[in-house]
């Protein structure tokens, strides 16, 4: 895969151990699932990818020289884990001369992010640490071994350095269309940047509304998904608008004022997201 944050080793202290699985190209067999973590039940997390391992749209699909490293996450059907997809190039598919791409997937329990102890970047490192250096070809694929913070509590990093990629008056408008149609999808236009700040954005939108603000989790995507599959996502971050029903709306992410008035009787919430803007970007 594409080259992501840079891989601190393994420091000792506390772990979390997270199943996962791998979903890409094999020569003469096509896409399919290339590995998975022993005790993983697959059949019970894979049907909710089931369509959109790689939901590229055509210019990520056929466009040679386009940079292809997007982060996807979907609540599993448990609802207490959270699917947690890196998707990025794989190898080139000699018969045909195009490009296959990987998803690699971890399960992150939601209880673990609530309490502090995990966060995204973390299990970001994970997935590309593995595979930076995987293991020989028919041995054991053991579960993702994560650092965790020793200290638990509500996570008050959570959100911290949002400010660095939407506007508090768009940060105000999703919350608040997140509260008043929880079924609607949201595109967040972010023009003019590449997929690292998009993914980046993606994660602290939602640590600032599942985890500060105490929102369900929603199917959200680092960029702009192929058009047949676009309804499988409530949430989009895209540098460019794509063709969509009217069931999205369109939120430009440096508004000067929110466009939405706000939810009666959810000031809580509101203070909440506030905070995410008042703390030190440093401390993300």
């Amino acid at each position: 895969m594409s080259a992501g944050p840079e891989i601190a080793p393994t420091t000792s202290g506390p772990t979390l151990k997270l199943e996962h699985w791998i979903f890409g190209s094999a020569p003469g067999v096509g896409y399919s699932v290339l590995a998975k973590s022993e005790d993983l039940n697959l059949s019970f997390y894979a049907r909710r990818l089931d369509g959109i391992y790689t939901p590229l749209s055509g210019e990520n699909l056929h466009g040679d020289e386009t940079v292809v490293d997007v982060l996807m996450t979907h609540p599993a059907s448990s609802g207490n884990e959270l699917l947690f997809s890196l998707i990025g190039p794989g190898p080139l598919d000699e018969e045909f001369r195009r490009r296959t791409f990987v998803n690699h997937t971890a399960v992150v329990p939601v209880s673990a992010l609530k309490s502090g102890r995990l966060g995204f970047e973390d299990v970001e490192r994970a997935i590309r640490a593995y595979d930076a250096a995987p293991p020989p070809p028919g041995a054991p694929v053991r579960p993702l071994t994560v650092p965790v913070r020793a200290l638990a509590g509500p996570p008050t990093w959570a959100g911290n350095g949002i400010a660095k990629y939407l506007s508090e008056a768009s940060a105000e408008t999703l919350l608040t269309r997140l509260m008043k149609e929880p079924e609607g999808r949201t595109l967040i236009l972010s023009r003019d940047t590449g997929p690292a700040d998009r993914r980046r954005m993606l994660t602290k939108v939602l640590e600032a509304c599942a985890l500060a603000c105490g929102l369900p989790f929603v199917s959200a995507m680092s960029d702009a998904p192929a058009l047949p599959v676009a309804a499988r996502f409530q949430l989009v971050v895209s540098a460019r608008a794509f063709r969509t029903d009217n069931s999205w709306a369109l939120l430009d992410n440096a508004l000067e004022a929110p466009s939405l008035p706000r939810v009666d009787n959810e000031d809580a919430r509101y203070a909440a997201l506030s905070r995410c803007f008042q703390a030190d970007p440093g401390s993300a």
